[in-house]
């Protein structure tokens, strides 16, 4: 009987044994799994990029660190796919699985594998109150018109002056008034000049005397009467007398004591410089005429809009005088200088102006048809964040995941950029609230490389150890203990103020307006950074009473 009790006792021992081991073992194998607690870190609201895993200040600006919310989910055993790239360009990004551009299967990203790319996550709710606005990629041929303004201006090649070799007076004047037309040949003014008359003399004397030697027989005589001949003749032609002029004066012997100037070509006339009986100096400017049937219209182009404008692109003009009117034009010279304090580049149009329509100095809207620039995705200009170095756009991941792209900026037009890489058509990009998403995102950045040991926060961690070395430095923290003293008394209720005078001289510096800062020596309030004052201790002590403190006596 006692054996048959012995026989159930040890079978309801293994019925209890077996599920206890099984419990303990199972146990056993997840003990070393166990869920600690994500380290507190401390960031600076003005420098994001430090971070530390305890309190203190910022060792940049030594603004109060503030704890950093942790977002992290746990993560389940089976890992998220965040989205699928290419896997020779970590840019070509696609919602799905399929093949890249290249033909090569695409590669999965996972939610655990995003820190390091700079993606973010942000809570539908915190998204509406960013205010964050999105927009669809689309490749599109950025408009290579450029719009300007331009000036008429008289052609250059078409314009010349009126002046005289020889000092004298006016002594008829054929053209009257600005604006006069002039055909080629027209007598323009007649000048008295006495040193014309000499030269004059001089030549008939000269052909006298070479007459008259003629006939001497002798070569040498023949040939100085020769040669004075021809001096005269050069000085007349150099004193601007025509041949048929010299011819005149050689056949009829009369001497004439003006000079008729005429006109080179046909034209009209610009500019007047003188009138009728003004005495005139040699070399003087007397009128400008310029052939007005060809104007040159000038425009400027600003530095990043060159490389639309070329030689003989076309161009559609219109004038405010004469509105509906189109005229056509193309660009025939684009000047080698640029404006340095405007960045532009100056343009030229040959404009007809056969009927007399247009006048220099008038304004014109100059539309220049540029060449084709091609199909590439557009970026909107407040979309791109510029650091100088780099420029930079957030991608639309989908279920609330950001993510920095860096892009290569192209043409500019109408407010929108070429991106030649970094993006591609289809994509989604964040057109507001952008500043904020990648203030985040270098601040996850910062926190995934403080975690990993490579921030580079210990370096200036340790840098500003190593400057608080010095004595200065050393001073301020002494004072900085001085005041956290005094203020830990004030928490307690009571200031000890004797206690604070260490050196016993019988003198304080006191915060005025933070009045339970106390030290025994100058320097700056440790909360508001203003100067300490100095005060007695009885000027101190009733201070602290008129301000609600108490205080040891």
């Amino acid at each position: 009987m006692k054996r048959k009790y012995l026989i159930i006792g040890f079978i309801v021992l293994v019925v209890i044994a077996v599920p206890l081991f099984i419990f303990v073992l199972d146990n056993s194998g997840n003990g070393d799994v166990s869920v600690s607690e994500e380290k507190q870190l401390y960031t600076c609201g003005m420098h994001p990029e430090i971070i530390l895993d305890e309190p203190g200040n910022c060792p940049i600006c030594e603004m109060k660190l503030t704890p950093i919310r942790n977002n992290n989910q746990k993560k389940s055993g089976e890992r998220k796919i965040l989205y699928w790239r290419a896997p020779m360009d970590p840019n070509e990004i696609y919602d799905e699985p399929g093949k890249s551009k290249m033909g090569m299967d695409l590669v999965p990203v996972y939610e655990d594998e995003s820190g390091a790319s700079g993606i973010v996550t942000i809570d539908p709710e915190v998204q509406q109150n960013m205010n964050i606005k999105t927009e669809v990629i689309k490749r599109k041929n950025l408009s290579s018109k450029v719009i300007t303004n331009g000036v008429l201006t008289t052609d250059e090649t078409r314009e010349y002056i009126i002046t005289t070799r020889v000092s004298g007076w006016v002594e008829k004047l054929y053209v009257n008034y600005t604006g006069q037309r002039v055909r080629k040949g027209t007598k323009l003014m007649d000048i008295y000049s006495p040193e014309l008359v000499a030269a004059q003399q001089e030549f008939l004397t000269s052909l006298s005397y070479q007459s008259s030697v003629e006939q001497s027989g002798i070569q040498e005589i023949s040939k100085s009467g020769d040669d004075l001949l021809e001096n005269a003749i050069r000085k007349l032609q150099l004193l601007d007398v025509t041949d048929e002029e010299i011819k005149r004066l050689k056949e009829t012997r009369e001497v004439r004591t003006y000079l008729t100037l005429y006109a080179k070509s046909s034209g009209t006339v610009i500019h007047k410089n003188v009138i009728e009986g003004e005495k005139i100096m040699a070399g003087m400017p007397l009128l400008k005429i310029a052939d007005l049937n060809i104007l040159w219209l000038t425009a400027d182009i600003y530095e990043y809009e060159l490389s639309k404008v070329k030689l003989g692109a076309k161009a559609e003009i219109k004038y405010n005088f004469l509105p509906g009117k189109i005229y056509k034009g193309e660009i025939t010279f684009i000047y080698p200088t640029l404006d340095p304090k405007s960045r532009t580049a100056t343009i030229r149009i040959n404009i007809p102006n056969y009927k007399d329509e247009l006048k220099p100095s008038m304004f014109a809207n100059v539309i220049i048809e540029g060449e084709d620039l091609g199909l590439h995705p557009l970026v909107p200009e407040n979309a791109v964040l510029r650091s100088g170095t780099k420029d930079v756009v957030i991608i639309v991941l989908g279920h609330g995941k950001f993510k920095p792209q860096e892009v290569q900026l192209g043409s500019y037009a109408d407010g929108y950029y070429q991106v030649l890489e970094g993006l591609q058509g289809g994509n989604v990009i964040v057109t507001s609230a952008q500043f904020l998403i990648d203030s985040e995102s270098n601040l996850r950045a910062a926190i995934s490389q403080f975690q990993s040991g490579e921030s580079e926060t210990e370096k200036v961690k340790s840098e500003t150890q190593d400057d608080k070395r010095d004595t200065k430095n050393e001073n301020r923290e002494t004072k900085d203990k001085k005041y956290n003293q005094s203020s830990s008394l004030m928490r307690e209720g009571i200031i000890d103020v004797e206690s604070i005078d260490v050196n016993k001289d019988g003198k304080l510096f006191e915060c005025q307006m933070d009045w339970n800062v106390l030290s025994d020596e100058e320097g700056r309030c440790p909360d508001c950074n203003m100067y300490l004052k100095e005060f007695t201790i009885d000027e101190v002590k009733a201070n602290l009473e008129k301000h609600g403190f108490e205080y040891k006596n």
